[in-house]
């Protein structure tokens, strides 16, 4: 799955249980100031029955605390994982130490493959990311103009783009995922 699509996925579910959690504090707030129920008189945000159970239940509150340090440990776990990185800052192409060190900026690297594959006629942009985890790997994805010819593209791109990228950096087996998709506005006259 890219990273665009984590991240719309992590946006869509935050946002949602943010409605929820909008909804019920505004639901409590109206409630307490007897602002709905037709005006009827006080109605109790937390029934009768329910205050009584908590104050007379003595373990009650260690479970609570036990929930919401639960709770606290998953966010912040959650939280971490939105900064962790899965692609490499620098890419270590040294063959032989004594003759000194290469070392390659995966930056350079994706720039490179990126207008690489712009440069096949039909391909109207490209976006390439390296990724390290759980193997190194490349994703590139290629945007196509409506009269780009599939097969020449993906064809210049398996043996142009993806076998200069594997001998750049002296890995003849290096996993690349490649994605074709139309341009935004041949979407549409797609859908």
């Amino acid at each position: 799955m890219s990273v665009a699509r984590v991240n719309a996925i992590n946006r869509t579910v935050l946002a949602l249980i943010g409605l929820v959690l909008l909804a019920a504090g505004v639901g409590g707030l109206l409630l307490s100031f007897m602002l709905v129920a037709n005006g009827t008189g006080l109605w109790l945000v937390v029934p009768d029955l329910v205050v009584e159970f908590v104050t007379s239940t003595s373990w009650l509150p260690w479970a609570a605390a036990g929930a919401a340090v639960v709770v606290a440990l998953l966010g912040l776990w959650w939280l971490l994982a939105q900064f962790r990185v899965d692609w490499p800052g620098q890419l270590d192409l040294t063959g032989d130490r004594p003759d000194g060190t290469t070392t390659l900026t995966a930056g350079a690297l994706t720039d490179a493959v990126e207008d690489d594959a712009a440069s096949i006629r039909g391909v109207t942009g490209a976006s390439a990311s390296l990724r390290s985890k759980p193997a190194r790997r490349l994703d590139l994805t290629v945007d196509l103009a409506a009269f780009a010819d599939l097969g020449e593209v993906r064809r210049r791109l398996e043996q142009q783009t993806a076998a200069r990228t594997r001998q750049v950096i002296d890995q003849p087996s290096l996993p690349i995922r490649i994605e074709l998709r139309p341009t935004r506005r041949e979407r549409r006259l797609v859908r």
